[in-house]
């Protein structure tokens, strides 16, 4: 028996080959809790399974709802019972970081996440009402999230606004309320139909679709019929093309091919009713009127083709020199009034070492870290400590290392992700009017009440830094802090205006639209417009009209 205990304990020894470490998704389990009205809470279960990897948390993207986390109500459990809070980051619009919180990470076993959201499953044209042949009916036509990863079962449950008779259900239940799936629901899933009690002790249909094995980025479509009577629905998706909705708005449909091709590779494609109408325009025209004029044309180049010889030489007097024509995005007086303070400050080019000392004396204000030293800079993050509820200060904070130094490639994150919300803020805004407005809000010197609000640190240091006495405005702390970043990362000293020359700026997204739009838009578009129009189109229309004319 000793034998047999040492061999254990010696194999065990061993780490984990390199094909067995890392985590994987196991399942993901959603519950759709639909009212009447069209709105729904949404449940999502995932669990992971990791070994020897530090895991963090995932992204949540792939819907077509706009989600209102119940942030308070999301947390993440491992096999040994050990609970964790988790937070929901958003990205942007369709895009969310859900990840354990305060930097955690998990390394060994099973972790699951918990996480819900409500949601207008109507607005959003998931649930709306349609004709049939029974009547009036409303479809449900949902589908959870697409992972990228291949998981061992997926489970969809949905709770319908419809009461039953009895807890169980029989086939004439379903008939009664006219529920109804598309076949190929039938044909990719379990499906089981079941009840449970409501608030007022009705019996609810609940309805679970089950799938084992499934493969990267599987689309878990469902589509569902029921009764009208059980709905309070406002939109309707007629069930012609050109149909009338009579007195219900005409409900979005951004996946016009699932109408004719429902389930298949082709419903996926997002494409609307206009643009169903457009690209069958457009083909007849390509492949019908195009061709018909070509013909009729024929016969006049050759006509023309000695006069097109002849505009083409440069030494004529009529050939008049193209204008140049700039076009921007940007709305002459717009002001952006949705930029925090920290993105303010950044557009009013407050240096980023000056920026970072009062997002450190924001967060030290609102209990998040603790200032160990300035000289040289330490900082420690409050154990267990609240969340901001500013997300580039938990990022500035997710920077600081164990022994207190904030790393380079934090901050460029920071300073990354800080780029890429004022472009999505700012892409059609006047830069100079929006820059007066917030310049409007800094405050002079803290009073001793205004001192605890965490809050007004930046306006104030903004002031300090725009002030012209900077002498009765002295700030040690922000000066200590500056020296130091700045020694260390000397583009730190620069501004908003220095920060797009830096080489952070190129690995931002600033480099695709705030940095270089104004210098690509004047010379590249100007000077290619002027000498493609004033070379190419009259070389190319004369040569081709001698040459091809000539049945050459």
């Amino acid at each position: 028996i000793c034998f047999w205990i040492c061999l254990l304990v010696f194999l065990a020894s061993f780490p984990l080959s390199p094909a067995e470490a890392g985590f994987r998704l196991r399942f993901v389990e959603v519950d759709v809790i639909l009212d009447a009205d069209g709105k729904a809470e949404i449940s999502y279960t995932v669990r992971w399974d990791c070994r020897q990897a530090s895991f963090h948390g995932f992204y949540f993207e792939g819907f077509m709802e706009d989600p209102v986390f119940d942030k308070e109500k999301c947390f993440a459990v491992d096999d040994r019972g050990n609970r964790y809070p988790i937070d929901i980051i958003r990205l942007s619009r369709k895009k969310y970081d859900i990840i354990l919180s305060d930097g955690c990470s998990f390394q060994n076993g099973e972790i699951t996440y918990i996480f819900r959201y409500a949601a207008d499953l109507e607005e959003s044209g998931n649930v709306t009402l349609t004709e049939g042949p029974q009547g009036r009916l409303a479809v449900f036509n949902w589908a959870p999230v697409q992972w990228d990863d291949a998981m061992d079962h997926q489970a969809v449950t949905v709770y319908y606004p419809i009461s039953l008779a009895s807890p169980s259900v029989r086939e004439d239940d379903l008939s009664k309320v006219m529920f109804m799936t598309e076949k190929f629901v039938n044909e990719r899933y379990l499906i089981d139909y079941s009840t449970v009690r409501g608030l007022s002790g009705e019996n609810v249909l609940a309805i679970k679709f089950f799938r084992k094995n499934l493969g990267r980025r599987y689309h878990f479509q469902i589509q569902t019929y029921a009764d009208a009577s059980f709905f309070r629905l406002k939109t309707m998706a007629p069930s012609h093309l050109f149909g009338r909705t009579d007195d219900k708005k005409r409900a979005k449909e951004k996946y016009i091919l699932n109408r004719y091709f429902p389930g298949s590779v082709f419903s996926r494609l997002r494409l609307s009713p206009t643009g169903f109408i457009g690209i069958g325009l457009s083909t007849f025209l390509f492949f019908g009127l195009f061709p018909f004029f070509i013909m009729t044309r024929k016969h006049h180049s050759m006509l023309v083709a000695q006069e097109g010889l002849e505009k083409v030489r440069w030494d004529g007097d009529e050939w008049v020199p193209p204008k140049i024509q700039v076009s921007t995005f940007r709305k002459k007086g717009k002001i952006s009034k949705a930029l925090d303070p920290v993105e303010a400050g950044f557009l009013l080019d407050i240096p980023l070492s000056t920026l970072i000392a009062a997002m450190l004396k924001s967060m030290e204000r609102k209990g998040l870290i603790i200032i160990r030293s300035l000289e040289p800079l330490r900082v420690e993050k409050v154990p267990l400590g609240p969340a901001s509820n500013n997300v580039y200060e938990n990022m500035l904070a997710m920077a600081i290392e164990p022994d207190g130094v904030i790393s380079e490639h934090g901050i460029k994150e920071m300073f990354n992700a800080l780029a890429s919300g004022i472009e999505q803020k700012m892409w059609d805004c006047d830069l100079k009017a929006t820059k007066e407005y917030y310049k409007g809000k800094m405050m002079p010197a803290p009073s001793e009440e205004s001192e605890t609000l965490p809050q007004n640190m930046y306006w104030h240091s903004y002031h300090h830094y725009y002030s012209s006495d900077k002498r009765q405005t002295k700030d040690d702390f922000s000066e200590k802090v500056k020296r130091d970043i700045g020694n260390r990362f000397p583009d730190m000293s620069k501004g908003f205006s220095g920060f797009r020359t830096s080489a952070m700026c190129y690995e931002g997204p600033f480099l695709q639209n705030v940095c270089h739009d104004a210098c690509h838009s004047a010379c590249h578009s100007a000077c290619h417009s002027a000498c493609h129009s004033a070379c190419h189109s009259a070389c190319h229309g004369a040569c081709h009209g001698a040459c091809v004319s000539s049945g050459h």
